[in-house]
């Protein structure tokens, strides 16, 4: 699949598409949506996507190692 964005102004509230000469399709799918101008700096951009917990794990508390396996490698049946 072949993407192509592109970035254009209105005119009369008319838009315009050109594209390249490679590109061979016959049916397309538009996805017509406002540019918006506002840049964020990297500060507002890290806590706007920033995700939360979900509040069903309020309270939860982490007791020992979470990064270790849970059963010795020599018990693992995947590896025999």
């Amino acid at each position: 699949m072949e993407a192509i964005r592109q970035i254009t102004q209105l005119e009369n509230n008319v838009l315009t598409l050109r594209l390249p000469v490679s590109f061979n399709a016959k049916r397309v799918e538009v996805i017509v949506m406002p540019f918006d101008d506002v840049v964020m700096s990297n500060e507002d951009a890290a806590t706007e996507i920033r995700r939360r917990p979900s509040p069903k794990l309020k309270g939860t508390l982490i007791v020992g190692d979470i990064m270790s396996p849970a059963v010795q490698e020599e018990d693992w049946d995947a590896l025999k």
